[in-house]
């Protein structure tokens, strides 16, 4: 039986630059950091021997875990939004526009446009925040405030 979310992935180019953005800027808890042989069949990667520099981030009731894949070497895959497969992970905050402004103080500049509230839509999502934006390797990320 699914108990919850524990957590979302994101494959990154360079560790040391998405743990300055993740933990530095937006504040995630580090939780763990190791580097280890991953299992080429479980990865899909039959035929290499998968290296990877794992770092998973506390974010209040679940986490973000940063992949660096040592051993193969990755390829940038740009995706628009609406191009599949493609997810994006959306972090909850109790204000958002005190995110936006704290995210934009510690140097993150990849907004798509300032947050904003659903009102009138006649949904379940009246009343709700929300903001995307992008970390350092174009990944989409999104703030957003639950109506209260």
């Amino acid at each position: 039986m699914i108990t919850g979310i524990h957590h979302g992935c994101v494959i990154v180019s360079d560790m040391q630059k998405s743990l300055v953005f993740y933990r530095d800027k937006l504040g995630l808890k580090e939780v763990m950091n190791l580097k280890f042989d991953a299992d080429p069949v479980m990865m899909d990667l039959q035929g290499t021997e998968p290296k990877q520099h794992l770092v998973m981030l506390a974010a209040g009731n679940a986490h973000v875990e940063l992949i660096h894949y040592l051993e193969p070497k990755g390829q940038q895959s740009d995706h628009a939004p609406c191009d599949f497969p493609n997810m994006h992970i959306c972090l909850q905050v109790d204000d958002i526009m005190a995110a936006y402004e704290k995210a934009k103080q510690a140097g993150i500049h990849t907004f798509h446009r300032e947050p904003v509230f659903i009102q009138d839509s006649g949904t379940p999502l009246d009343g709700y925040g929300y903001v995307y934006f992008r970390g350092p390797d174009n990944e989409i990320l999104e703030f957003m405030q639950v109506a209260g």
